[in-house]
């Protein structure tokens, strides 16, 4: 039985993460009408727009989606390693999704000419990712997925260029951003077991992302990061403990590929490569260190012994699992 204090706490909660979504609805009708009341430059309309968009979509569309996920089975049963204690449908990433690429197709396609691959290698990594939620995909495919989002990425003309103009440096440049996509994908899913932790981290990412976008003048890094800072922050509503519902693989394995994707198109340095090379890394320093922290630990005690193994192995050696041993609140 709950005690009323626990309720109360709970029911404050549930109403702390309403209102997040609720001031983003504000804050986006509020960006809408000053607009049409004052004359802007078309990147601020632009960005104003996208903000106002991903954040609708995904706060008007959640509903939805959860009843489809209960209908479907995509629901986190409590019990074993889920913390829990009622049934919650893991099909979040499809609104985050639809928030993100909904507001780029509708403002920026003529302005982004990588946009179609973006979409198109998102795309594939969500329905690899939900066709897991729904019924366990094995970890080669989801891994091979994951490679020919890449491919379709660098086939496109996005990957990382600092290594010299010959034919090892451009296969070294590929095999670098496929290693780099395919690491930020799964280090945001290994990170994705707490309520809002995903969500609040990918707040913070985007932001960061979108604050160096206008400094450095990159438009497309400007409207992803902003499309997915708004995504984020509407998602976060029904996502705050305790959770309305997950994000599930579908949607930790699309975020991080987006933000990894994405992340290559900052000009962070024309005359420095080492420094173009660290800024994502740094940006992306929580999720990196965890990943190698748990694999270096696992395979140190004989529990990931392969790719596959390392794919699949689910444990309680995180990072804020550790911090919430030592004492640190989930709340």
């Amino acid at each position: 039985m709950i005690s009323p204090q626990k309720q109360s706490y709970t029911h404050d909660i549930e109403i702390g993460g309403r209102r997040i979504g609720r001031i983003a609805l504000l804050l986006s009708f509020c960006l809408l009408v000053a607009i049409h009341l004052e004359s802007f430059p078309a990147l601020i309309e632009t960005l104003f727009v996208i903000f106002a968009c991903s954040v609708t979509t995904v706060y008007f569309l959640t509903p939805t989606v959860m009843a489809l996920a209960h209908r479907l089975g995509a629901v986190d049963i409590p019990g074993g390693r889920h913390i829990h204690s009622v049934p919650t449908p893991r099909l979040g990433g499809i609104v985050v999704y639809a928030g993100v690429v909904i507001a780029l197709l509708l403002t920026s396609i003529k302005y982004m000419p990588n946009l179609k691959a973006l979409i198109m290698s998102s795309t594939l990594v969500l329905i690899i990712g939900v066709l897991d939620d729904l019924r366990s995909i094995r970890a080669s495919v989801k891994l091979l997925a994951q490679i020919a989002a890449c491919i379709i990425l660098i086939a496109d003309g996005i990957y990382v260029s600092f290594l010299p103009p010959t034919w090892w440096g451009v296969v070294g440049e590929w095999l670098i951003t496929i290693a780099w996509i395919v690491g930020i994908t799964n280090a945001i899913n290994f990170l994705d077991g707490m309520d809002g932790l995903v969500a609040g981290l990918t707040l913070g990412t985007s932001a960061i992302y979108f604050i160096l976008a206008m400094l450095l003048g990159s438009n497309m890094l400007a409207y992803c990061s902003i499309a997915l800072f708004g995504a984020a922050l509407s998602f976060l509503s029904y996502n705050i403990k305790p959770s309305a519902i997950f994000l599930g693989d579908g949607g930790s394995n699309f975020i991080g590929f987006f933000l990894a994707a994405f992340s290559m198109h900052g000009t962070w340095s024309k005359s420095d490569p080492i420094v173009s090379l660290f800024i994502p890394i740094l940006i992306l320093s929580v999720p990196i260190y965890d990943m190698i922290f748990t694999t270096v630990s696992r395979i140190a005690t004989h529990k990931v012994t392969s790719i596959k193994s390392w794919l699949e192995f689910t444990g309680r050696d995180h990072i804020h699992h550790r911090m919430e041993a030592l004492g640190l609140s989930r709340g």
